[in-house]
């Protein structure tokens, strides 16, 4: 399954702009590095080319998947930092000017904070720089004065730094959006659930009210035998009701499939809808139903596909038909928008996931959505009566 989490989004660029930052950077320095290469000693050449050249390649291979392989940016950092502490070794003429390596040095800091992070970055970039302005006063790299090689080193660590610093902001703000969002799924359940007991709450209140209530209100006022009679019948309703409700662990009772339709049509007349047109063909007589929280689960997410449709789709009416299928209750709604691709919508945008799919499966059913760009859109929603 693809991970289209904000983290994922942020690996992708990191990687990507590592690449492109590489090229640049090679880029740059490739006539420094051919006219240096002749004079190095062919072991430097195998050792830090042939894992530099390696590492590279995997590197970008990695940023056109949009992968963070922290492997290949790991190893080119060691490389450039084992091939600067080995450059006087690697190269013992005397140099007029600076190693090429200066070219790669922000270039390594990069790779170490795409895979370890800004701190492990900063410490390589200073340390680093630092063994830069050392060489840099050696005769193989180019005997500067120190004024020079404080600067070149410097000016190599600062850019090496201001990458890192880019790369973790587009991390921690990757890491702070995937945790907000991860919050709002969680209010969002927390508010179905919120929801689900004031349902229950209200009816048993209207149970207390209209039965119990009433039920001592008739024995308060009881004085005659007939009265006394009628508070015991209004008394015991009122202990049946507790014990049903009690029983059922709170449901309600099933919905008959014959009044779906009406319910629906009251749903389409929301007036920030476009228009709907309501299709029938449920059976009216009473004998199969579906269960009371089902009957929610399904209106609000007709709801919501048709929410959908009207704000996102760009067509002039929808449709809502209802049938059955065999033993199962059968509910599309459909528009003639501009459609989309399913897989390319967000794991965070919740309209779909939760309000519609998760809806209709914590229900007992099932849901799915079909789209495709400039074919429209049909939401099918399906559960088993009885």
């Amino acid at each position: 399954m693809r991970d289209d989490s904000h983290s994922a989004a942020a690996a992708a660029v990191i990687s990507r702009s590592i690449g492109v930052f590489a090229v640049a950077l090679c880029a740059q320095g490739i006539g420094d590095i051919l006219d240096e290469l002749p004079r190095l000693a062919a072991w430097w050449n195998i050792l830090f080319g042939g894992g530099a050249v390696l590492t590279l390649v995997w590197t970008a291979a990695a940023a056109v998947r949009g992968r963070v392989e922290r492997r290949a940016l790991l190893g080119f950092a060691a490389a450039v930092a084992l091939g600067l502490l080995t450059w006087p070794a690697g190269h013992p003429d005397a140099e007029p000017g600076p190693p090429w390596l200066w070219h790669v040095l922000s270039l390594g800091t990069a790779c170490l904070a795409g895979a370890a992070g800004l701190t492990a970055a900063g410490a390589y970039a200073v340390a680093t720089s630092v063994l830069f302005a050392v060489v840099r006063r050696s005769p193989a790299g180019g005997a500067a004065s120190v004024a020079v090689s404080v600067e070149d080193g410097a000016y190599a660590a600062m850019v090496g730094i201001a990458v890192a610093v880019a790369i973790q902001a587009i991390r921690v703000g990757a890491h702070r959006a995937d945790a907000a969002e991860a919050s709002a799924v969680e209010a969002y359940r927390e508010s179905a659930a919120a929801r689900a007991q004031l349902i229950e709450r209200n009816r048993l209140g209207a149970i207390l009210h209209d039965s119990v209530m009433t039920a001592l209100i008739s024995a308060a006022r009881a004085f005659t035998p007939e009265q006394r009679a009628g508070a015991a019948r209004a008394a015991r309703e009122g202990i049946r009701q507790l014990g049903e409700y009690a029983a059922t662990e709170p449901e309600r009772s099933p919905v008959p499939v014959g009044e779906l339709p009406a319910r629906l049509q009251a749903v389409a007349e929301n007036t920030d809808f476009v228009p709907v047109d309501i299709f029938s063909t449920l059976p009216t007589d009473g004998a199969l139903s579906l269960p009371a929280r089902a009957a929610d689960a399904l209106l609000e997410a007709v709801y919501t596909a048709l929410d959908n449709a009207s704000r996102h789709s760009g067509a002039s009416r929808a449709t809502v038909t209802a049938r059955l299928v065999d033993d199962r209750l059968c509910v599309d709604v459909a528009d003639g928008g501009r459609g989309f691709e399913p897989a390319s919508v967000p794991q965070r945008r919740l309209g779909i996931r939760l309000s519609i799919i998760q809806r209709a499966e914590d229900a007992g059913g099932a849901a799915s959505v079909e789209s495709a760009p400039g074919r429209g859109t049909t939401v099918h929603l399906e559960w088993k009566v009885g």
